[in-house]
């Protein structure tokens, strides 16, 4: 078998895009907001177990983050892949490359 090595700093970068919809009355930062995936550069790992997969951390990102939310309106959202090295072991993350606010 022939294995292929790569460098973590020299493979290709995934970006997401992601809108947030609010509506007049939500608490988005109680949860209240619809998502959508609207587009993606690279490839998105729908199959991890216990957490690792790329929605639940989309999710995460945008619940750790301090956004500024519409009163009734989108929050269009870049993500970029990051991540950090615990000990063996590759921790992927998202954050936040760019912002914008439609208000509707």
């Amino acid at each position: 078998m022939k294995a292929v090595f790569q460098s973590i700093k020299t493979r290709p970068v995934n970006y997401v895009n992601v809108v947030i919809g609010v509506e007049d009355g939500c608490k988005p930062e109680e949860g209240e907001y619809s998502l959508i995936i609207t587009n993606f550069l690279g490839y998105l790992d729908l199959t991890c177990d216990n957490g690792g997969d790329d929605i639940t951390l989309i999710k995460e990102c945008i619940e750790n983050e301090d956004l500024e939310y519409p009163k009734n309106g989108e929050l269009h959202l870049v993500l970029k892949e990051s991540g950090e090295w615990e000990d063996v072991f590759w921790n992927k993350y998202y954050i936040v490359d760019r912002t914008c606010i439609i208000e509707h």
